[in-house]
């Protein structure tokens, strides 16, 4: 496994496992406001899936993310046409990342029309970085893992373990062979409309802004609700910190929170965790000031990328707080996958503009 593959995958175990002995894959529901509804996922145990968001108007249906599973999505989907008798008309994919539109084909079944939107380099991104990035994990990484974890229920059951430890272990196991399963036995189902700075739609009695940046990916799609006032990201926003696996364009990124902050949105939905105000968006920028600040000053004084690594990371807890992650694991994985990244990106970009491609694909 590669070392950007194998990144991903502990990204989504260590996260899965703060829930270990929850139930795995469940979905929750909450009203935002009248027609808007968002859909949140507990971690599958080895993978995690990003937030959906149901937005009904009078006339038709458009869903925002389509989840890490295809199971997942046709609960979700159930769940909609609880609220409405409504056609799902339309479809729309943040970006390129597995979490985020693993359910496309269970809108499309169940809609043979749907148009399925997103930026047009994030269909080119699915379609040409999204395989080299999994592929091998599941191939190998996955079902290695689980061997591993098979290995250790054996060990443990010799031991005479307590039954509790024992089923805990085995749940995990059996929620990791269904992600396995399903992961390996969807069918990828391409977006058919894409775009390539905005969209506007109508699903009868709302308005719908379709638009694009480049934060995390260089085809970050987001949804903006202007009677609202709501604002659905993708990972441009994450709950309880950021994380830049996968890409990020650091000052890009910049630019784009303080976009959103002079929508002054009322509810911002954000790719995974709770909704949010625009103070959250507040922190996330004194952060990344902070940060790239500091990666400025470390250049200029002549540091190398690792010095400027090593100066920044030992500041990680510090950096943390700004935006309320004070617990020490938590502050550790904040470093992890996001600080460390993010600092070797924005230390790079300084010298020349990023690629298109994440770090170690070519």
């Amino acid at each position: 496994m590669n070392k950007i593959t194998r990144t991903f995958f502990l990204f989504g175990l260590i996260l899965a496992s703060l829930s270990f002995a929850t139930e795995y894959g469940k979905v929750s529901s909450q009203k935002i406001a009248d027609g808007v509804y968002l859909f949140t996922t507990s971690p599958y145990g080895v993978g995690l899936s990003g937030n959906s968001v149901a937005i009904i108007g009078t006339e038709s249906v458009l869903i925002f993310d389509t989840n890490g599973l295809p199971k997942t999505a046709e609960t979700i989907l159930g769940e909609v046409k609880k609220l409405t008798n409504k056609p799902v008309r339309y479809v729309v994919n943040s970006h390129w990342h597995w979490d985020h539109w693993a359910g496309n084909q269970v809108y499309q079944a169940a809609f043979p029309n749907v148009k399925i939107i997103t930026h047009e380099k994030t269909l080119q991104q699915m379609k040409e970085v999204e395989p080299k990035w999994n592929d091998e994990g599941l191939k190998s990484g996955l079902p290695g893992y689980l061997k591993s974890l098979e290995e250790k229920l054996a060990t443990m059951k010799a031991e005479k373990k307590s039954e509790a430890s024992v089923k805990e272990l085995q749940d995990l196991i059996a929620a990791g062979q269904d992600f396995l399963a399903q992961k390996t036995s969807l069918h990828k189902t391409y977006p058919n409309v894409t775009f390539s700075k905005s969209m506007n739609l109508s699903l009868g009695n709302r308005n719908v802004q379709i638009l694009h940046a480049q934060a995390i990916t260089v085809g970050d799609t987001y949804v903006y609700l202007p009677g609202e006032k709501i604002l659905v990201t993708g990972d441009i926003v994450l709950s309880p910190f950021p994380y830049a696996i996968g890409g990020t364009y650091p000052a890009d990124w910049l630019k784009t929170l303080k976009s959103f902050v002079v929508l002054k949105p009322a509810t911002i939905i954000p790719g995974h965790g709770n909704p949010q105000t625009v103070d959250f968006v507040q922190q996330y920028i004194r952060l990344f000031e902070s940060i790239l600040q500091q990666v400025k000053d470390a250049k200029s004084k002549g540091l190398t990328l690792d010095q400027t690594k090593e100066t920044i990371g030992n500041q990680s807890n510090e950096l943390a707080s700004i935006i309320g992650v004070t617990d020490e694991n938590m502050a550790a994985e904040f470093r992890a996958y996001f600080l460390d990244i993010f600092v070797s990106r924005a230390y790079r970009e300084l010298d020349a503009p990023l690629s298109d491609l994440p770090d170690g694909l070519k």
